[in-house]
C-alpha cells in the first residue's frame, strides 16, 4: 500500500525486540504521537517500552524512513486494572497512545506525516455498518510480518458486556490478519481504502475470520490529549498535566526513555 500509509504505519518494535505489533503516527500539537494497541505496550503487569522502537514504511527488511525510539507509552487505567493477558484482550481498553522522540531536532509527523483521528463514530447502535479499512503487519499464519496488508469492508458496532471486564463498544470486520497486526489503524473516511483516513480504532484481537477494534471515545481522547500534552513540554497551561506529573486517574504512564 502506497501513500500516506507507506509513510505513517510501520512496525512497532517492543519487548527488548521479542516481539512486533503495529502503529501509526496521528496528528498531534506534539507532532509525537503514535495510536497502537495497549497489549502492545503493557501486558501481564508489566511495561514492554524498553528499546522500543517505530520503523515506519517497514518491507521486507528495508527501513526507508528510518527508526524512531519510542519515548513513553499512555494507555488508560481500566486496561491495566483489567490486566487482561494476551489469550484475552480487554478490547473496550485495548487502545494506547505512544510518544516518539524527535530524531535531529524533528519531530516525527514533519518526515513521515501522519493520519487523522476521530473519537466519535456516526451512530452506537449495533446495527450501524461502518465503512473502514484495517491495516497492519500480520506475522503468523499465512502472513510473515515483511510488508503491509489491509483489510476493507463494513464494520459493525457490538456490545462488550463481561462481569469481569469493563463493558463497552467494539467494532468488528470480516478479516483474517494475525498476530502482528496488533495495533494496526482502522481508518474511516472516503480514502480510507487507499491508505488515507481518520484512526477511529486499532486492531485488538480476533479470529481467523473477524477483526476486533476498541472503539474510540471520550475517554480515548483523555489518554491521547495526556500524551500529547506531555509530549509538548513543560512550558504548558497549568490546567494539563505536567509531563513529569501525569495524572494516574486519566492515563497511566510507562517510565520515560523506554527504562523502568
Amino acid at each position: 500500500m502506497g501513500g500516506l500509509a507507506a509513510t505513517s504505519v510501520g512496525v512497532l518494535v517492543v519487548d527488548g525486540g521479542r516481539h512486533q505489533c503495529s502503529a501509526t503516527v496521528v496528528a498531534s500539537h506534539s507532532r509525537r504521537v503514535l495510536a497502537t494497541a495497549a497489549h502492545c505496550v503493557w501486558l501481564d503487569g508489566a511495561w514492554r517500552v524498553d528499546g522500543a522502537l517505530f520503523i515506519p514504511g517497514y518491507a521486507a527488511g528495508e527501513e526507508p524512513l528510518g527508526r524512531w525510539a519510542v519515548d513513553t507509552a499512555y494507555v488508560p487505567p481500566a486496561w491495566q486494572e483489567a490486566n487482561s493477558p494476551i489469550e484475552d484482550v480487554a478490547a473496550p481498553t485495548d487502545y494506547a497512545f505512544v510518544t516518539l522522540l524527535p530524531r535531529d531536532g524533528v519531530a516525527p509527523e514533519q518526515v513521515l506525516g501522519a493520519q487523522g483521528i476521530r473519537f466519535t463514530t456516526p451512530d452506537t447502535h449495533p446495527d450501524t455498518r461502518l465503512p473502514v479499512a484495517a491495516l497492519g503487519y500480520p506475522a503468523t499464519g499465512i502472513y510473515d510480518g515483511q510488508s503491509l496488508r489491509g483489510c476493507d469492508g463494513q464494520a459493525t458496532v457490538q456490545p462488550f458486556d463481561r462481569p469481569d471486564r469493563p463493558s463497552g463498544q467494539v467494532l468488528a470486520l470480516s478479516c483474517d490478519m494475525t498476530e502482528g497486526a496488533s495495533g494496526g489503524p482502522w481508518l474511516a473516511g472516503p480514502d480510507a481504502a487507499a491508505g488515507r483516513g481518520q484512526v477511529i480504532g486499532v486492531v485488538s484481537g480476533g479470529d481467523d475470520t473477524t477483526l476486533v477494534s476498541p472503539r474510540f471515545d471520550d475517554t480515548a481522547r483523555t489518554v491521547y490529549e495526556a500524551a500529547d500534552s506531555a509530549a509538548l513540554g513543560p512550558k504548558q497551561p497549568t490546567s494539563r498535566p505536567s509531563p513529569s506529573t501525569p495524572d494516574p486517574v486519566v492515563a497511566q504512564t510507562a517510565p520515560r526513555g523506554g527504562t523502568r
